[in-house]
């Protein structure tokens, strides 16, 4: 019984995510009421505020549920290739997020620049059971340690890279400002390559 009453609750909240990515990704945030969201979902209104705050902590809840799947996908990518230095790996994962987001522009338009969001949202990190979604951060510390590299902070190293890669391909690829994201990957990468690079150990 208490199996079936968690699945009920599971169910319930995944349609309410679903519900609230259909109608973010059609409309303005403005323009969508929460009676809009649980009328899609088809849930009663008392059930969105068993799981949400309002529909701002909704769209940060899938802006980081969107963000962790991209992640997850190109970390999945990765495993799946023979790539055994630490700069190639980082530039492996962000390319194969960019290559998503330029494949997917519903997803793109609604995460837009918030990609630092997504994997800096530390008091929604919180809220999250833990299996729920991909964790970068954690990630890309075991990474650093793996290869040997030191940083005085890496996380710190972590958010300029996705502020980097977040605040300037969403122009990119959408305005092609101040390049196509084809020929604007090249600066970008060898840019975040500088940052990586002054962590490298000594040879």
């Amino acid at each position: 019984m208490k199996t079936k009453i968690l699945e009920n609750k599971r169910k319930k909240k995944e349609h309410l995510l679903e519900a609230a990515y259909s109608l973010f990704t059609h409309n303005d945030i403005k323009n969508v009421s929460i009676q809009d969201i649980v009328a899609k979902a088809g849930v009663a209104k008392g059930t969105f505020y068993l799981y949400f705050k309002d529909k701002y902590s909704l769209r940060d809840h899938l802006i980081w549920r969107e963000v962790s799947r991209l992640f997850e996908d190109a970390d999945d990518a990765l495993q799946s290739n023979d790539i055994r230095n630490f700069e190639d790996a980082v530039i492996f994962i962000l390319n194969h997020v960019l290559m998503s987001l330029e494949s997917n522009p519903i997803a793109l338009n609604f995460i837009k620049n918030n990609l630092s969001q997504g994997v800096f949202h530390d008091q929604l990190h919180a809220e999250l059971e833990h299996d729920e979604a991909y964790n970068l951060k954690q990630n890309f510390l075991n990474m650093v340690k793996e290869y040997h590299y030191e940083f005085p902070n890496p996380e710190i190293t972590l958010f300029l890279i996705i502020e980097m890669v977040g605040g300037s391909c969403y122009t990119s690829i959408v305005h092609n400002d101040p390049l196509p994201i084809k020929e604007f990957k090249p600066y970008l990468f060898d840019s975040i390559r500088a940052i990586l690079h002054q962590g490298a150990p000594n040879e």
